[in-house]
Order: structure tokens, then C-alpha cells, then sequence
């Protein structure tokens, strides 16, 4: 095991109750649907601007026949309001999975994860709604498991989210040696096989909080800290939050 990967594990046991995702734990606790749609919506913004989202919009979660059944130039309207970015696009995607939801799940968003899936399984029920790749699929499937409990037979096909802050601490830090999707996901599998995805929190807080594009905070990031970073500040990765 990488050294890196040893203190990111460390730093990820030390994460419980300081999360970003807050409002998105709710949400999956208690408004599945709304977490489902959250994850859709995910594209170009903070997390919590975006967990914040379905309690905002005021639409009848538990009738996703009526979200399905809406005009679009109203669901478009609706979520410009709450400031999602892409609300035009969204719209359509939102329209089209309420439709998916309640043609294969009845509905309700807990019958993609409540029947004992295995953790690839439910990752590729994610992929089924429009809207949602890799990169929100892995995160929804952490989320989860991770911080809610959803029970899965087994955590080594959760994947790392191929994330802006992910990918660049793994490439500064020297974990990971090329900025390709496939690359950055085996290199998790590598490290850790019984659950890659245990890399994910720790990676994505370290990349928001200190490991900046421009004047990274290395003396107070938890790797810089520990002397195991390889410090490579000089790759900077593009894309969106």
C-alpha cells in the first residue's frame, strides 16, 4: 500500500459528522427521490448548493408521476430559480427520470438500493438515469454505503468518482501518474481492492480544502503535513465542481 493511500484512509476515519454532503444524507435518508434527482442535478456547483436544491424546489417527491407528466419549460423555470446550473438540460433529464423511476422503480428511488444489490449492481442502476455517469454514480453508491448504511454484498465495485478534486490529489500527491479516468480508477483498485472507493471522501475534502489550483495550502493539508506527498503543484486539473 502507497503511503498516501494509508494517511488518506487515516484522514477519511477522522470525517464523521464534518461533511460537505450533509444535506444530501438527509436527503437519501429521507427524501430518496430527492437525493436521486440531486445527484442528477450534480454538474458545476458546490455540493451543498446542490443538496440543497430538492428542499428548495417544493415539488411533490413522492409523486414522481407528476414530475414526469410536468412541462418542461415549468421544470426548467423552477429549478433557474433555485440557481441550478444547466436548468434547461436538467429539465429534460429530470422529465425523463421521474418517467424511468416510475416505470422500473414504481416510483420511489429506494428500490434501486434496498434489495441486498451488489455494489456493482447498484452503480449500474445509477448509470440507467439520464444525467448520470461515472463520476455521480460512484458518488451516489459511497454515499450510501458509506455514510448511510445501505447494506450491499460486497464494496469492491465502489469506485472512485473521476472528480476534479479527486484526480488532482491523486496526480499531486504521486498516487496516481496520468489524468485518465480508467488510470485513476485502477490505480484505487490497486491500493485498496476490498473497497476502492474508501479513497474517495478524503481525496475529494483534501482537493476542496487545501489542494487548491492556484496557492495550494501544503503546510496545513493532512498529506503535506505527513511528509508523504510528492507535491507535483505544478499540475493544475481543469473541469467543473
Amino acid at each position: 500500500m502507497h503511503e498516501v493511500t494509508a494517511y488518506l484512509i487515516g484522514f477519511g476515519s477522522l470525517l464523521e459528522g464534518d461533511d460537505y454532503q450533509w444535506d444530501g444524507l438527509e436527503l437519501a435518508k429521507h427524501n430518496p427521490n430527492g437525493y436521486l434527482m440531486a445527484v442528477v442535478l450534480d454538474q458545476g456547483m458546490k455540493a451543498e448548493k446542490v443538496w440543497a436544491m430538492p428542499n428548495n424546489l417544493f415539488w411533490q417527491w413522492d409523486r414522481m408521476d407528476l414530475i414526469a407528466e410536468a412541462d418542461v419549460e415549468d421544470l426548467a423555470k423552477d429549478l433557474k430559480s433555485v440557481g441550478c446550473r444547466y436548468w434547461r438540460n436538467m429539465a429534460r433529464f429530470i422529465k425523463q427520470d421521474a418517467q424511468m423511476l416510475m416505470d422500473k422503480y414504481s416510483g420511489w428511488a429506494e428500490n434501486i438500493w434496498m434489495d441486498y444489490p451488489t455494489s456493482v449492481q447498484m452503480y449500474e442502476r445509477f448509470l440507467e438515469f439520464k444525467g448520470i455517469g461515472q463520476k455521480k454514480a460512484s458518488m451516489a453508491v459511497n454515499i450510501l454505503v458509506r455514510d448511510c448504511g445501505v447494506p450491499v454484498s460486497d464494496k469492491n465495485g465502489i469506485d472512485v468518482s473521476y472528480d476534479k478534486h479527486i484526480r488532482q490529489v491523486f496526480l499531486r500527491s504521486g498516487l496516481a501518474e496520468r489524468d485518465d479516468m480508467n488510470h485513476i480508477i485502477e490505480v484505487a483498485r490497486e491500493e485498496y481492492p476490498e473497497y476502492p472507493g474508501i479513497l474517495d471522501k478524503p481525496a475529494w475534502y483534501i482537493g476542496r480544502d487545501w489542494c487548491f489550483n492556484k496557492n495550494p495550502d501544503c503546510k496545513n493539508c493532512p498529506l503535506g503535513v505527513s511528509n508523504v506527498c510528492a507535491r507535483k503543484t505544478e499540475i493544475v486539473v481543469k473541469g467543473e465542481e
